[in-house]
């Protein structure tokens, strides 16, 4: 072969491989990452409905990941959890009646979860600013339209004076789209009084101007939900190591809002099911040999709740957890392209977070790789959440915005749950959170060298369709599919750093 020809090929191989790639094994991971598989896995969950644990649609996507783990040659367990009390809505309608050019108006709605049933019905609608200055008479047998987040005293309130149903909707947030509803949930309870109907910012705020024009508008609206408890059912499929001592590698199997949930959290699904595909295939095909320790992969049921029951069953093998890698909304990322990893704050992340550090340095503006990479604080920082509220979810309460399965792990929730303190590293990836960018002080000494913003703090990009009606393929994991890569990549080179060096 002419030398001309021999230095095209080795030239051309070599601009196809990452400067930084420490060993062949990350090359054969990375070779094998299927954006397709994602995608389509990401479609085939959102089909099922929104899987919230202990319902049917929960069930049907635990069992289509058992079948993937059976395909991909492991041999999975379901693990049906206690009963706790969950929803189904079944359908629903809402549409204006009168006046009738409004009658197309009402689009991407969604019903908020622990909506009771309601029969077809007809309302005259009223706007309402604060329930506390209304007029009682005012709005008594009529429907509602109510402008800001729904607190429960609100809701108990409207109750109390025989409101018909809520249209519920928020406006003010720009980052958001507003032609998707923001979707609520109510207090978990088989009794609640009435339907609540999150409508998107754009249809509100239209509604609301006809209405304080004085015209009359009159909703249709139905509701069939099935409110009842259920068990959750979470799957786990193990890479045997060479030590019983494992890494956890997880995400919630719920949409948690309740919603279509493509990006919450069919993204973190589908890439810890494309991470243990690839690693089996090259573990079988003896391109990897058998890793020093063993890797759970673990898909939850219903999110902090499943994650608590597990702690809770495993409470004597916790110190055979050698880490836990929490995978949640790797689906979009609007602002930045950037990957994160949460939890530097936490003095025995260390370790593990400097493997990701590093690989996020490594890779960085590498095509097909992400252009930012950098830790960051726990993000219940940002929320201020309470340890009372965590527990709610854990012991089966309402989920609440801003919390996720990895976090039960942390010894200051262990005792809560009554087991032993263990120091587990506990991370997360993720490449959005929240619907609106939001900044976070950077934890000191920790400095990326691929973070291209005030060394200082960290952004945290956003999704504009962040626990909405329109969390849909169309406009997360399809319209920015490469963030799922990114972190199919981002964890699966540093679990080779992790067990195979």
């Amino acid at each position: 072969m002419p030398l001309r020809k021999v230095l095209t090929i080795i030239i051309f191989t070599f601009h196809l491989i990452p400067l930084n790639a420490k060993s062949p094994y990350e090359l054969k991971f990375i070779q094998n990452v299927s954006q397709t598989n994602l995608q389509q896995t990401v479609r085939d969950l959102v089909k099922i409905g929104n899987r919230l644990g202990g319902t049917k649609s929960g069930d049907k996507s635990a069992r289509y990941i058992y079948r993937k783990f059976l395909l991909y040659g492991y041999k999975p367990v379901i693990v049906e959890e206690p009963e706790k009390l969950t929803y189904a809505h079944k359908n629903w309608k809402l549409k204006v009646l009168k006046p009738k050019k409004l009658s197309g108006l009402i689009k991407n709605e969604w019903l908020a979860g622990f909506s009771p049933s309601a029969i077809c019905d007809t309302a005259r609608l009223v706007f309402v600013d604060n329930i506390k200055e209304v007029e009682e008479d005012s709005i008594r047998g009529n429907a509602v339209l109510f402008e800001r987040h729904l607190t429960e005293e609100d809701y108990e309130k409207f109750g109390e004076i025989n409101v018909k149903c809520i249209l519920n909707y928020r406006a003010g947030v720009p980052t958001a789209s507003s032609d998707c509803a923001i979707i609520s949930t109510l207090k978990e309870s088989a009794n609640n009084p009435m339907p609540v109907f999150n409508v998107p910012a754009n249809t509100g705020e239209r509604l609301k101007s006809e209405l304080e024009k004085g015209k009359e508008i009159i909703i249709q609206y139905s509701a069939v939900t099935d409110i009842k408890p259920g068990s959750p059912k979470t799957v786990i499929a193990t890479l045997q190591g060479k030590s019983e001592d494992y890494y956890i590698v997880c995400a919630h199997g719920d949409s948690d809002s309740g919603g279509p949930g493509a990006d919450d959290n069919a993204s973190g699904v589908s890439a810890v099911l494309e991470i243990a595909r690839i690693f089996k295939l090259l573990v079988d095909s003896r391109r990897l040999t058998q890793p020093n320790f063993s890797i759970k992969f673990i898909i939850w049921g219903s999110e902090c709740y499943s994650s608590s029951n597990f702690v809770k069953k495993n409470a004597n093998e916790l110190n055979q957890i050698l880490g836990v890698i929490n995978i949640d909304e790797v689906g979009i990322g609007k602002g930045r392209n950037c990957i994160y990893f949460e939890g530097n704050d936490i003095s025995y992340n260390k370790e593990l977070l400097e493997v990701f550090q590093e690989v996020g340095e490594n890779y960085a503006g590498k095509k097909g790789f992400w252009k930012e990479a950098t830790t960051c604080p726990n993000l219940q920082a940002i929320e201020s959440r309470s340890l009372i509220n965590l527990l709610r979810e854990l012991l089966g309460g309402t989920q609440l915005q801003g919390s996720t399965d990895s976090y039960v792990f942390l010894p200051k929730y262990q005792s809560e749950l009554g087991v032993p303190k263990v120091e587990i590293p506990t991370i997360t990836v993720f490449t959005a959170a929240w619907n609106k960018p939001r900044s976070m002080l950077q934890t000191q000494g920790w400095v990326s060298r691929a973070w291209n913003g005030n060394p200082d703090s960290v952004i945290i990009d956003y999704s504009p369709f962040y626990h909405s009606s329109l969390d849909i393929p169309l406009f997360t994991t399809d319209k920015e599919p490469a963030n799922m890569v990114w972190a199919v990549n981002a964890v699966g080179i540093s679990l080779i750093r992790l067990l195979w060096q």
